[in-house]
């Protein structure tokens, strides 16, 4: 993709331009951006009683993964973990072109926020992420893992 900046000081009304043949998750979020229509999941610190804690709104960029345990949706961040109160499917559908995917029953990760992939006995695949956590891509879920980061990088 090629990106054209121009300035000029005396423009009364800035706009942008967008010339694409197929409407990508990438292009997707630029237009989201542009209108102002980025994401955020609202949550609040794991540790703290739902009725009791401050509420948190939490930028999509900001989180590593989502895990689904025991009924309850956290999201994982530098900062600490969060408890959502969508659903894993929901927050499936709302992040998807903002680069989550879904890669077990209980999981969405980020793809901007791995590390490294490593390929494990068994067919399974580890996605590291910079803090330090591992998530295993299922078996089931590689298929679609793979032609996520190909549509993602404009590929397919």
């Amino acid at each position: 993709m090629k990106l054209n900046l121009y300035k000029e000081n005396d423009i009364q009304n800035e706009h942008v331009d967008v010339y694409y043949s197929n409407m990508r998750p990438l292009i997707r979020q630029l237009v989201d951006t542009v209108n102002s229509d980025r994401p955020s999941l609202s949550g609040r610190p794991a540790d703290e009683d739902l009725d009791d804690g401050e509420e948190i709104l939490l930028d999509p960029k900001d989180i590593y993964y989502l895990d689904h345990i025991d009924r309850k949706l956290f999201a994982y961040t530098k900062n600490g973990v969060y408890r959502l109160m969508n659903t894993l499917s929901a927050c499936e559908e709302m992040l998807w072109n903002y680069g989550f995917v879904r890669v077990s029953k209980s999981n969405l990760i980020n793809i901007y926020r791995i590390k490294q992939l490593k390929p494990d006995l068994n067919m399974k695949v580890f996605a590291s992420f910079d803090n330090g956590e591992r998530i295993c891509i299922n078996r089931s879920y590689k298929k679609s893992f793979n032609e996520y980061l190909l549509k993602m990088r404009g590929i397919n």
